[in-house]
């Protein structure tokens, strides 16, 4: 039973939000346009019969024709209804994986505490701060948990999911800001040696960004840093922008709502300061060991391997991990995502004891 439920939720966690409060309405001409790209993708990528089956199930469905862009207060009401609509996905993955959720307060900054329910197996002396992803723009409130409900149920940690401020209301570097708060608070508690930064999308992106601030505000760093899926360039740069555009069945294309997410977090900062694409940092400072993933159809499967290359041309020790046929966060499927969270926790191990 607990399959067939992470089957079901397998990319909702992502489509839900992102048509939280996009209009989806198709004229003729565009309904030509996707069925044309649908047939096309049939010829160019057939579904492969060795991968799991409910990954074949997922690409076997047509593809979209992506989500439009986001302006003026749509970005909150879409924030608000994204928690309303996961609420159900978040209460059942809490259940599958028996885990207790407690809301908290870390130096002025909300964060939603994961801990395993039995307590007498909890790793005490570690600790995950976790960057939610979303786009910068939702997957708030307890729906920041989502990516770390697996790895405080089946490693035991102690998952601190920071429900960081968002634009429009709060743009770059509010993000930033929240997370470091919370890391400083737990210098207080934990040996920098025992800390680690996991994000996926726009929180890997973000989770190499506060290790970035953290580095350079001179503080110790954490022992390992996670990015799944990383956005780690905010501009259309890199092959897989345009390869897999209307390959990757969950971000589908950059233009459009991922573009608009962009621009709205950047809030007319340089989308190639290093702190919002961090691809471009200079990593010759130093970096902790980092683990990296991503799939052949992810749109952001170059954002992976540039920041893979930019941490490697430095000695950085660095992990790419990429699952054929895979899509952007692929993290919930039961197959191919419980392998993930498996390289996941082998690695936290490896550098955390």
């Amino acid at each position: 039973m607990k399959r067939i439920i992470q089957t079901l939720l397998v990319v909702s966690s992502l489509i839900i939000v992102l048509t939280a409060c996009t209009s989806n309405q198709s004229d003729a001409k565009s309904q030509v346009t996707v069925e044309n790209i649908n047939s096309e993708l049939e010829l160019r990528f057939p579904v492969p019969n060795y991968i799991s089956q409910q990954a074949q199930e997922l690409l076997s469905q047509p593809v979209g024709e992506g989500y439009p862009a986001v302006s003026g207060d749509t970005w909150i009401e879409m924030r608000k209804q994204s928690v309303e609509n996961m609420s159900s996905t978040i209460e059942q993955l809490i259940e599958i994986h028996e885990v207790d959720v407690n809301e908290i307060t870390i130096n002025g900054v909300k964060v939603y505490e994961v801990l395993p329910k039995d307590k007498s197996l909890l790793k005490v002396d570690k600790v995950i701060l976790l960057t939610h992803g979303g786009a910068y723009v939702s997957m708030n409130e307890k729906t920041s948990i989502l990516e770390g409900i697996a790895l405080s149920g089946k490693g035991n940690y102690r998952v601190l999911a920071v429900d960081y401020r968002m634009p429009p209301e709060h743009p770059f570097p509010a993000a930033i800001e929240d997370c470091v708060a919370v890391y400083k608070a737990l210098l207080n508690e934990y040996s920098s040696e025992k800390i680690a930064i996991v994000g996926g999308s726009a929180g890997g992106g973000l989770a190499m960004t506060t290790t970035l601030s953290i580095r350079d505000e001179m503080l110790p760093l954490p022992a390992a840093v996670i990015a799944n899926t990383p956005w780690s360039d905010m501009n259309k740069i890199g092959d897989t922008y345009f390869t897999n555009e209307y390959v990757d069945p969950a971000l589908i294309t950059y233009d459009g709502y991922v573009e608009s997410a962009a621009l709205l977090y950047a809030n007319g900062e340089d989308l190639m300061n290093p702190l919002l694409s961090p691809v471009y940092a200079d990593y010759s400072k130093g970096f902790p060991p980092t683990f990296l993933s991503s799939g052949t159809r992810d749109l952001f499967l170059s954002n992976t391997v540039r920041l893979h290359r930019a941490l490697r041309k430095e000695n950085i020790e660095a992990e790419l991990h990429v699952f054929e046929a895979m899509w952007h966060s692929l993290f919930m499927l039961p197959v191919e995502g419980t392998e993930l969270v498996n390289e996941m926790l082998i690695f936290l191990e490896t550098h955390l004891s």
